[in-house]
C-alpha cells in the first residue's frame, strides 16, 4: 500500500490495565532443571524477566474495559461524543457476537455508537489505530475509541517451554480525536506465505471441535517435540509457534518496512525521538533498531521484561509506561511518571506478527495524555467458566 497520510487527527489518552497474576522467570525453576543460573539465561535471551496472566473468568474485554473506565474517570468528558469503538483481540468473549458491542453497552455509550471486533494479531493496535484516525479524520467520526487487549497466556500450557514463558495478557483503551495542525501517517503490509509459524489451527471452522469427540480423539491428541514441548489443537486458544522463523521475519522484514516508512514520509532516522516496537523478543527488537541506526535507548523493551509479550497490547502499555509510569504491584518505582522523558515530538510505532502482517505510524505523542499502567482490579462481575456454563443451560432450559 501507499503511505497515508492523514491530517489533523491525533491521540489523546492511552490507558493500559495487567492481569494480576505474576509468574516470574525464577517461579519455574523445575523446568530448567532447579537451575537459577540456567533460568536466569534463558530471560536474557528472551528479554522476558517476569509475565502477567488472567485467571479464570477475566476475558481480554474485561481487561479492555476498565482501561476505557479509567481513561473516563481521568477525565469523564472522554465518554462524550464517541462515535465508534473497535475492539481488537484474537481471544473474543463469544464467536458471536462481536465483543465490542457487549463493551459499548457496558460502557454505556450511546447506540449511535457503531461497534466492531478485529482480529490482527500482534499487528492490531497500529492496524485498529490506522482504522480509527481514517474514521475521524474523514469526519465520520467526532471521536473513536480503540480498545486492545489478549488473553493468550491464560490458556497456554505451561510445560510448553517455546510459547508459555513469552506471553503475559493485558488491556488498553486510546481514544482518538481531532488533533488540529497534527498528523500521522501509516504504511502496512503482510505476507500470508508465513501465516503457520505463529498459528492457532484449532477450533475455527476450518478444524472445529466436536462435542461427541473424547480426550482419546485425534484432535484432542497431545504430540510433544523433540524437546518434549507438548502441543495440541484441542482445548482453546492453543498456539502454535516456529520461533526462529518469527524470528527471522522480525529482524528481515520489519526494519525494511520502517525504513521504507521514513523515506516516503522524508523523515531521517536521528529525526526518530522514538522508535516503540511491538515488544515481541529483546534480540529482536536491539537488531531491528540497530538496522534502521536508532539508539537502543530510544528503542525501549521494559514492558517486555517486566510483563512479557502482551500481544496487541504491548505497543499501549510501552507508552503508558513511558509517560505515565506504573502503578502495577511489581512495576511501582522502576518506571516512575515521567511527562517529560525527552521529546515525543516524532515517535515510529511498528506492530507485527500472526499472519506475518505488520503496520507503523508515526506521530506525535506530545499532546496526549497518558495514564499510568495499572494492575487489573477483580470486582467479581466477571463470570467464570462453569458460572457461564450453568447461566447458559438454564437459558436453554427456560427459553429466555
Amino acid at each position: 500500500m501507499a503511505l497515508s497520510v492523514l491530517r489533523g487527527v491525533g491521540i489523546e489518552a492511552v490507558s493500559a490495565v495487567l492481569a494480576p497474576d505474576r509468574i516470574d522467570m525464577e517461579d519455574e525453576l523445575r523446568y530448567f532443571g532447579g537451575s537459577r543460573e540456567a533460568a536466569l539465561k534463558a530471560a536474557a535471551i528472551s528479554g522476558v524477566r517476569s509475565r502477567r496472566v488472567a485467571g479464570d473468568g477475566v476475558c481480554a474485554s474485561d481487561l479492555c474495559l476498565q482501561a476505557a473506565e479509567r481513561l473516563f474517570l481521568a477525565d469523564e468528558s472522554f465518554r462524550q461524543d464517541v462515535d465508534m469503538l473497535l475492539f481488537v483481540s484474537q481471544s473474543p468473549d463469544y464467536p458471536l457476537p462481536a465483543t465490542a458491542s457487549l463493551l459499548q453497552a457496558a460502557l454505556g455509550l450511546p447506540p449511535a455508537c457503531a461497534a466492531m471486533d478485529m482480529n490482527s494479531g500482534c499487528s492490531g493496535f497500529t492496524h485498529g489505530l490506522f482504522v480509527l484516525c481514517s474514521m475521524v479524520a474523514s469526519g465520520a467520526c467526532r471521536k473513536a475509541l480503540l480498545l486492545v487487549g489478549d488473553t493468550q497466556a491464560r490458556f497456554l500450557d505451561r510445560d510448553n517451554r517455546v510459547s508459555a514463558p513469552l506471553f503475559g495478557d493485558a488491556g488498553s483503551a486510546t481514544l482518538i480525536t481531532r488533533r488540529q495542525g497534527e498528523n500521522i501517517s501509516f504504511l502496512a503490509g503482510n505476507d500470508g506465505r508465513g501465516h503457520e509459524a505463529l498459528m492457532i489451527p484449532g477450533g475455527g471452522s476450518r478444524i472445529p471441535p466436536r462435542a461427541e469427540e473424547g480426550p482419546d480423539a485425534p484432535y484432542n491428541a497431545v504430540i510433544r517435540d523433540a524437546q518434549g514441548n507438548p502441543w495440541t489443537l484441542g482445548g482453546y486458544g492453543q498456539l502454535r509457534m516456529d520461533g526462529m522463523r518469527v524470528f527471522s521475519f522480525g529482524i528481515g522484514e520489519v526494519p525494511a518496512h520502517c525504513k521504507r516508512h521514513l523515506e516516503l514520509a522524508a523523515c531521517p532516522p536521528a529525526a526518530v525521538d522514538w522508535l516503540l516496537l511491538h515488544q515481541a523478543n529483546k534480540l529482536m527488537l536491539q537488531s531491528i533498531a540497530k538496522k534502521l541506526g536508532v539508539a537502543a535507548a530510544k528503542a525501549p523493551f521494559s514492558v517486555l521484561e517486566r510483563y512479557g509479550n502482551l500481544g496487541a497490547a504491548s505497543l499501549p502499555a510501552l507508552i503508558c509506561e513511558q509517560w505515565g509510569g506504573s502503578e502495577t504491584k511489581s512495576g511501582k518505582g522502576e518506571s516512575p511518571a515521567d511527562p517529560e522523558r525527552g521529546k515525543r515530538g516524532c515517535c515510529l510505532l511498528c506492530g507485527f506478527g500472526a499472519g506475518f502482517s505488520w503496520s507503523s505510524c508515526l506521530l506525535s505523542l506530545e499532546g496526549a495524555r497518558c495514564l499510568p499502567l495499572a494492575d487489573y482490579e477483580d470486582k467479581g462481575k466477571g463470570q467464570s467458566r462453569d458460572q457461564g456454563i450453568a447461566y447458559w443451560h438454564d437459558k436453554f432450559l427456560h427459553n429466555r
